[in-house]
């Protein structure tokens, strides 16, 4: 039987939401994400100046993922019907992942202070040129922007960092 989206509506199957990244120089990255993060790259590709963009977005199994559009080669808008929401799927998986330009995917554990985590996301989005975070030894490592491919961390650490730099800051919902 073919799929049908108003049949999809009447027996409360979800509509899955998957973007597959064509990045210059790597494999594939594939997330599923939910439609707004999907939409959102969609308006950010339409405008002008794109490519000078970093995308950053959260996907349905619990990371943080950070995307250099410059390397961008092409974007998949990937949709399925799932019968459960998927929002049940949470990555296991702890480490920063750091792709940067010419060499392997970096592994890090990420900083014991997750505002720093917050902070690299933040600052990289915001276009400055260099970011700084501390690593979970306590060393400071500088990213250069345009070097960077991607980037991802937990959601939950991204998260909690955001928390607790909008307290300090006295931007916290009450």
């Amino acid at each position: 039987m073919p799929f049908n989206y108003l049949t999809t509506l009447r027996i409360g199957m979800a509509q899955t939401f998957h973007l597959r990244l064509l990045l210059e120089g790597r494999d594939d990255l594939v997330y599923e994400v939910r439609k707004p993060e999907a939409e959102r790259l969609k308006r950010i590709l339409a405008g002008e100046d794109w490519s000078e963009q970093i995308f950053w977005f959260d996907t349905i199994d619990g990371r943080s993922v950070l995307v250099n559009l410059a390397y961008l080669q092409g974007v998949r808008y990937l949709w399925d019907a799932a019968m459960a929401p998927p929002d049940s799927r949470i990555s296991t998986d702890e480490d920063m992942r750091i792709a940067l330009l010419g060499r392997e995917v970096l592994s890090e554990s990420p900083s014991e202070d997750p505002r720093d985590v917050y902070t690299l996301f933040w600052e990289l989005e915001l276009g400055l040129d260099k970011a700084t975070f501390t690593d979970v030894d306590g060393e400071d490592f500088t990213l250069i922007a345009r070097q960077i491919v991607y980037l991802t961390a937990p959601k939950q650490v991204v998260d909690e960092g955001r928390r607790q730099v909008e307290s300090e800051d006295g931007l916290e919902e009450p």
